[in-house]
């Protein structure tokens, strides 16, 4: 089965609820917050089950699957920064990133991959919903945000009321249209080959930006990352003397940065941080790769 449909509902349902760390994560590095989302209650959708926060302005989060679309809704009240209106490039950005990550977190794999994914600002989000003719059988889904993402606090708020809510709502049947910047005159018109130039540079920005970038199918695949603090060789009878006390030595100084790899390959360098009670890696410098000196043998 592909799209969306009333047999993969329960599978959206689960992924979300997997999901949510990641969710939360996408979102708080939107907006440099510190939310955390836990999956709320879910069923049928129906207007009465919006409130008025939701006849007030927002941020309507929207993924398309051919003539169809999942609409999640995030209050003004969250809260949510004041250049979500209007954003800039880099802010566009972020929006651009969280929707593509929210798609790839709700919709299931067997349900097909989002061909388009924005992030806009409405005055109403519940005239966005209606307007975007949810079908007969739609269904909601709630994602309740408290702040915090500790397991101290998120024991706090055990119980409570979550500080907001974000509604999810598909199969929208009639998919808003993107708004486009308004019409200018046609400037002149240049020569072919000119165009044809400009047209196939043009082409892989505009597909990623449509939602048809090809790493999209492969960016949950897990790859292995390690962090080597040194090596070293040593003699096999030193190796058959290690017991519990051993003390072995390295010539690399603390200071030195230490490498990451990426299945096996050194992909960046970076400095030991403690995060809390756990170890960290702050990177200094990606795409790193080790130079070797020519040997030049003279006869």
């Amino acid at each position: 089965m592909s799209g969306f449909s009333q047999e993969n509902v329960e599978a959206i349902f689960a992924q979300a609820g997997e999901s949510m760390a990641a969710i939360s994560d996408s979102l708080n590095q939107c907006f440099d917050t510190s939310y955390r989302i836990e999956l709320g209650e879910s069923g049928m959708w129906s207007p009465e089950e919006l409130d008025d926060t939701f006849r007030g302005p927002g941020l309507a989060v929207l993924f398309r699957i051919g003539d169809e679309a999942m609409l999640g809704l995030i209050p003004e009240g969250l809260p949510l920064p004041d250049w979500y209106t209007s954003p800039g490039e880099s802010q566009s950005s972020r929006l651009q990133t969280l929707s593509m990550e929210w798609s790839m977190n709700l919709i299931p794999l067997d349900a097909g991959e989002a061909e388009e994914f924005r992030a806009y600002a409405v005055e109403s989000l519940l005239n966005e919903a209606m307007q975007g003719a949810p079908a007969s059988w739609a269904a909601l889904l709630r994602m309740n945000v408290f702040p915090g993402e500790s397991e101290t606090e998120a024991e706090e708020s055990d119980g409570q009321s979550p500080s907001a809510v974000i509604p999810v709502i598909w199969p929208l049947t009639n998919v808003p249209v993107a708004e486009t910047a308004s019409a200018e005159p046609d400037p002149a018109p240049e020569p072919a080959a000119t165009q044809s130039a400009e047209n196939a540079a043009a082409a892989p920005a505009a597909a990623m930006s449509s939602g048809h970038n090809p790493l999209n199918r492969i960016t949950k695949l897990p790859v292995q990352a390690i962090v080597k603090l040194a090596s070293k060789k040593i003699e096999m009878n030193q190796l058959l003397s290690i017991c519990p006390g051993s003390l072995i030595t390295f010539d690399k100084a603390c200071e030195d940065p230490l490498e990451m790899y990426i299945n096996n390959q050194v992909y960046c360098l970076g400095e030991a941080v403690k995060i809390g009670e756990n170890f960290g890696l702050k990177i200094d410098k990606v795409g790193f790769h080790k130079e070797y000196k020519t040997k030049i043998i003279e006869f």
